[in-house]
């Protein structure tokens, strides 16, 4: 078909530059052109199965079609079938039935040519090559299956259909607002994408060099039957309504101070005849915005002058007097009536004087995404509260301020009580919605558990408590990843890429943290998330060493992950080991020349006087004296 264009665009030029007198024009000569083809079945990807082979072609009048040839051969291999037609008149076809190749029986992977020849009654020939290939896949793809995934599958798997190149379509589906994710199996065991920032372009949990939580869910194409669609090339994807609603605007955007009153980041999806919906959007109190048709104030524009919940068509600014917080917008375009209702606080957080922050500051809630917040956090024994966007506007307190508040009770809004509590190390939970809360009980342990680690993801290794809210630990780490997490389980674990670089976690992050080998002294602050990964070294000391009680003398790695020694002249005596020339991390011993170091122990290693080789495994907390 693009031969047969170009050479229509070649005549018409020839004739605008070739006729002095346009009355001068050869219309015979016009349609006197070599054949040309106008279709090509089939080409780039064959389903695989049974299949005709068919060439279409097409020629001028004064020329007409007199003859073709098609054949099919294996690329840079023997010819399966040809087939001669006489043509006549100004178009004709060519068609192999599948049965005179044996198409169904031709492997997947494996790449074919056709070859053409067409002759016109002039003797005027044209010849064209044409490759497929067999294919489990109608069109090019990057995947061989795609699944749409989300709470309106139960995270299960949806499978989509390869419509185009690279292009795969789920038709007739609602997403219900909630979060979703593209996977190419039907299990999350491979690839998988997501798009929290609503950017339309996805980003992989492959990718090495995304940033923390960018791979999760995205919740940004809302309610209502849609076609979807996502391309595994690009990685972009777009959605179109799947139903036909009446309306009387032909799109809907919220502009208002927080864009400046244009742009399309707040665009409104029709979800019922004249009704336009927008979800999750947040407002802050005193902010004006208006309805529009269009993103720059083209065509309608809809405010209110009394804030009654109907508006008016160019009426003024509507004033939001509303709380700060996230909210789903509805407005419809016939009644004109809108409704703004309450869906979440942008922040929940902890405040008092037996929080990190005190009185100060807040210390925040993460977001369960089911309308609950909680954090695990280290108090003393005090007061607290808790507020919403990190001020007083709206605040929760105790029902009467006395012990009977604690562990667990319905929270009273801008109450006059604090919530008393008793120290410890909680999991602090609160629903804003139905103001429950509870302090539970919030870690026994903190571990560390990672490919890096000597026990992998089978088990955790514990950290010490160091009863001030930290957890250290000195362990011997080979390249890899490595995740923090209480209890020996997962609900409440730590992560962050980068983690050991930034010195801040995420809590509950699907990326694990990167780390180098090496020997580290760890510490850990829950309540924050705050990590340092310091370079450790190991010493030996005591009365039984050269240098006594006054110094360390170093050990050195052995090329064994965590395992630690030296050559040393000692004397009977007492000796212990330590960490970065200090006490807060020592070990002690009973038993000589070998035995288990213990943490912190009152008990020095008994020295019989000699030449030795030191060994020490802060993995194992195996010693030798050889």
């Amino acid at each position: 078909m693009k031969s047969l264009k170009l050479l229509f665009a070649f005549i018409i030029l020839a004739s605008l530059f070739s006729c002095d007198d346009p009355l001068d024009f050869d219309t015979l000569a016009a349609t006197d052109f070599p054949p040309g083809i106008l279709e090509i079945k089939p080409g780039g990807k064959q389903l695989v199965g049974d299949f005709d082979i068919s060439v279409k072609f097409a020629d001028g009048s004064v020329s007409p079609l007199q003859s073709a040839t098609v054949s099919l051969s294996e690329v840079g291999g023997a010819q399966l079938v040809t087939k001669t037609e006489s043509l006549s008149g100004t178009s004709g076809e060519v068609v192999i039935s599948g049965s005179e190749f044996n198409a169904a029986d031709l492997p997947v992977g494996n790449k074919y040519v056709i070859n053409i020849s067409v002759t016109d009654s002039k003797n005027q020939t044209t010849n064209v090559t044409s490759e497929f290939e067999i294919s489990l896949l109608p069109f090019d793809a990057n995947h061989e299956e795609m699944y749409l995934s989300g709470p309106f599958n139960g995270w299960g798997s949806t499978e989509m259909e390869l419509v185009a190149d690279n292009i795969w379509e789920l038709k007739e589906v609602d997403l219900l607002g909630d979060a979703w994710k593209i996977k190419n199996t039907p299990d999350f065991s491979d690839e998988d994408w997501g798009d929290p920032e609503c950017t339309g372009k996805v980003i992989s949990n492959l990718d090495p060099n995304k940033p923390d939580e960018t791979n999760s869910g995205t919740t940004c194409v809302g309610g209502g039957l849609i076609n979807f669609r996502f391309n595994d090339k690009t990685l972009t994807y777009s959605w179109e309504s799947a139903v036909t609603f009446e309306s009387n605007a032909s799109g809907m955007y919220l502009l208002g101070e927080f864009n400046n009153f244009e742009g399309e980041d707040y665009a409104f999806t029709q979800t019922a005849d004249y009704t336009w919906e927008l979800k999750e959007v947040e407002l802050e109190n005193g902010v004006e915005f208006k309805f529009a048709e269009s993103p720059d104030f083209m065509g309608k524009n809809w405010g209110d002058a009394d804030g009654d919940g109907r508006a008016e068509e160019f009426g003024p600014n509507i004033e939001f007097k509303e709380q700060t917080a996230f909210y789903d917008i509805t407005f419809n375009d016939r009644t004109l009536v809108y409704d703004i209702e309450f869906v979440r606080f942008p922040s929940i957080g902890i405040i008092g004087d037996a929080t990190p922050g005190g009185w100060d500051s807040d210390t925040d809630l993460t977001d369960n995404g089911d309308g609950t917040f909680s954090l695990l956090i280290s108090l003393t024994d005090g007061l607290v509260k808790f507020r919403a966007n990190d001020n007083w506007d709206v605040n929760w307190g105790g029902a009467t301020g006395t012990e009977t508040d604690f562990p667990s009770g319905v929270a009273v809004f801008n109450s006059e009580f604090n919530i008393p509590v008793v120290a410890g190390t909680y999991k602090v939970t609160f629903n804003p919605t139905t103001l429950e809360y509870s302090f539970e009980p919030g870690i026994e342990s903190i571990g560390i558990i990672g490919d890096a680690t000597p026990n992998g993801w089978d088990s955790d290794i514990d950290m010490i408590d160091n009863k001030d809210g930290t957890y250290s630990l000195v362990i011997g780490l080979t390249k890899g990843v490595i995740k923090f997490r209480a209890n020996d389980d997962w609900p409440d674990n730590w992560g962050g890429k980068d983690a050991a670089s930034t010195g801040m976690t995420v809590y509950g992050s699907p990326d694990n943290i990167d780390v180098e080998a090496g020997l580290y002294l760890i510490t850990f602050t829950p309540a924050t998330g705050a990590v340092t990964f310091e370079q450790a070294s190991i010493g030996i000391i005591g009365d039984a060493t050269p240098t006594g009680w006054d110094s360390d003398t170093d050990l050195v790695p052995t090329g064994v992950t965590g395992e630690l020694s030296v050559t040393i002249d000692l004397v009977d005596g007492g000796a212990k080991f330590r960490v970065n020339d200090d006490w807060p991390y020592n070990w002690g011993g009973t038993a000589f020349p070998s035995g288990t170091a213990v943490f912190n122990s009152s008990d020095n290693i008994p020295v019989t006087a000699g030449t030795y080789t030191v060994k020490l495994n802060v993995n194992t907390l195996t010693y030798s004296f050889e």
